[in-house]
């Protein structure tokens, strides 16, 4: 119970502070002495890698999920799903600043833990992805041609789109602004395929 306690006081003091956040500071919410904390976690990278990777593991397994739910169905509607669930997630402004910091972590080795756990779960994500564009495309030449550009645009437009909603939050109307962004997007790839189909 404490031990979970810990974690989940680790998670809130770093979606603030980052890596920077003192063990002492984590002691003090979770009502123990920084020694304590040893008691249950070697080290601070410890404790912090145990703390990514259970929200890591919870949030790729819930995207995971959800693509392969939609897995038969209309690409467009997979696509446009998986977009606006993704933001969803990122409507907790707390978990969009959370993973901020995980490009930011001091700690090489942690850093590089961290990452490689990521890039496992994205891969996994690519490969689901590139067989929703593939149904999208229908075509042999047209998946070679422009399934990697489109599946690159869809997570450069995401991650885009979540910087706007942290810099710009305040400013304008995040729905609108993401209807918009995924408006265009779309768009675009519809004219690409259109285009292409007309040759």
């Amino acid at each position: 119970m404490r031990r979970e306690k810990i974690l989940r006081i680790a998670y809130e003091k770093f979606s603030i502070k980052g890596y920077n956040t003192p063990l002492s500071e984590i002691a003090v919410a979770a009502g123990i002495k920084k020694q304590s904390i040893y008691n249950y976690f070697e080290n601070k990278d410890a404790l912090f890698f145990e703390m990514i990777k259970l929200e890591v593991d919870v949030y790729f397994h819930e995207r995971l999920d959800e693509i392969r739910i939609l897995k038969d169905g209309d690409p467009e509607e997979q696509l446009k799903t998986i977009f606006f669930s993704i933001i969803d997630y990122y409507s907790d402004i707390s978990k969009l600043k959370f993973w901020r910091w995980l490009l930011l972590i001091d700690s090489k080795d942690l850093f590089e833990r961290t990452q490689a756990s990521i890039h496992y779960y994205e891969s996994e994500i690519s490969k689901e992805l590139q067989s929703c564009v593939a149904n999208l495309l229908q075509d042999e030449k047209k998946v070679e041609e422009y399934a990697i550009p489109i599946i690159q645009s869809f997570m450069t437009v995401l991650h885009g789109t979540l910087d706007g909603i942290l810099l710009y939050q305040d400013v304008f109307d995040t729905e609108i602004y993401t209807e918009n962004v995924w408006f265009m997007f779309w768009t675009g790839v519809k004219c690409i395929i259109n285009q292409d189909s007309k040759e």
